[in-house]
């Protein structure tokens, strides 16, 4: 029974050190996290200048 401590004491390690470095790059310590490529940030977005102008009549919402 000791014969298997060692190897799956090895195993465990390997899956930890896997998790922890999954962690890191869905966090972004190493760069953009895939999930944020392609998006503008909020910082950069204008705001509406008049976003009162925009009207929306009853015709436009008919299922034909």
């Amino acid at each position: 029974m000791t014969h298997y401590i060692a190897p799956m004491r090895t195993l465990f390690i390997l899956l930890v050190i896997a998790n922890l470095g999954l962690f890191a790059v869905g966090q972004g310590w190493f760069g953009t996290p895939t999930s944020q490529l392609g998006r503008t940030p909020a910082s950069k977005i204008q705001p509406q200048l008049n976003p009162d102008a925009l009207r929306l009549s009853p015709a436009q919402f008919q299922i034909r």
